[in-house]
């Protein structure tokens, strides 16, 4: 079964049904690895899974990815298609995952419509096709050890925990590499819970929220304001 993937600002893959790319498979962790732009790179982060990330037969922990480029995770593997600068058939210019002809990506589709539905409903996705917002939101640190006190979410794609490409660096050997992805969009910035526990407004964060001015949140001993600049 093929299918294809336009990968926005972020895309995710694993197992459970919170993700964009959803692998039922047992050899898949429920937050596997993340596909997302980087200026004008495409990149893949694993997410400490317990079986691994491979782009061309190597085991990778981020890699920015190539037309042709050959993703392995559990048993599916997945073709990059297009990235940045491509131009395929129609002048349509997004970035493309695609499953490679002869293995199967299964993609529970009423698991994932349901959780679309459910998300639309509560008006939490942030639109990555049309621009970005014109207000850049910072996230100023009002509790917790981390340096500096202000972060300025500029990028298409913020993270924040113990992995060296994080914007906010969480520290400790047992913090979460990737605690939260914050997206960048048309309509504003979603926050999409990626490994530990992170509270917004001190509810707990389960899946993605879209993030308000004034919101606070608390990720594994971390509290910050999220702002949006004038």
């Amino acid at each position: 079964m093929l299918k294809n993937h336009v990968v926005g600002a972020m895309s995710t893959i694993g197992r459970r049904p919170d993700n964009t790319i959803i692998l039922d498979d047992a050899a898949v962790s429920g937050h596997h690895a993340c596909v997302f732009r980087d200026g004008d790179d495409l990149v893949v982060e694993d997410l400490e899974s317990t079986n691994g990330t491979f782009v061309n037969d190597k085991r990778v922990t981020r890699q920015p990815l190539r037309r042709g480029d050959v993703i392995a995770i559990g048993k599916h593997t997945l073709l990059v298609e297009r990235v940045s600068g491509d131009a395929p058939a129609g002048g349509d210019a997004a970035k493309g995952l695609m499953s490679n002809p002869g293995d199967t990506i299964f993609l529970d589709a009423k698991k994932h419509q349901a959780l679309l539905a459910m998300l639309s409903d509560a008006d939490v996705f942030a639109t990555s096709s049309g621009g970005s917002p014109a207000r850049i939101g910072v996230l100023r640190v009002v509790g917790g050890d981390t340096t500096p006190s202000e972060y300025r979410l500029e990028a298409h794609t913020s993270l924040i925990g113990r992995s060296d490409t994080a914007l906010v660096r969480l520290h400790g050997w047992f913090k979460p590499k990737v605690a939260v992805a914050i997206a960048r969009g048309a309509d504003g910035y979603v926050a999409t819970l990626m490994g530990g526990k992170t509270l917004i407004n001190s509810q707990p964060l389960d899946g993605r929220c879209k993030l308000k001015d004034g919101d606070v949140l608390q990720v594994n001993g971390l509290t910050m304001e999220f702002h949006l600049g004038g």
